[in-house]
């Protein structure tokens, strides 16, 4: 196993965020932008698993964190 697989997630983990994270496009957009600016995740492969795990233990507030980073101006 090289150094890129030992970061990524499993696919079973990421079926779960996706399912708890996943909605409407442009919300995933949102989601993609901030894992992507906030820790350099490409997809949620990437995403670092305590954050996945927090993410998934409360989906609502990482969604909330998400649209607050990419529409500040709506205070979320």
């Amino acid at each position: 196993m090289n150094s890129n697989e030992a970061k990524r997630l499993s696919p079973g983990d990421v079926e779960r965020l996706h399912l708890a994270l996943g909605g409407d496009p442009l919300t995933e957009a949102m989601v993609l932008r901030f894992i992507g600016d906030r820790y350099r995740a490409k997809n949620l492969s990437y995403l670092p698993p305590k954050v996945a795990e927090a993410a998934l233990q409360r989906p609502t507030d990482f969604l909330r964190a998400a649209k607050q980073f990419c529409e500040p101006e709506l205070g979320f």
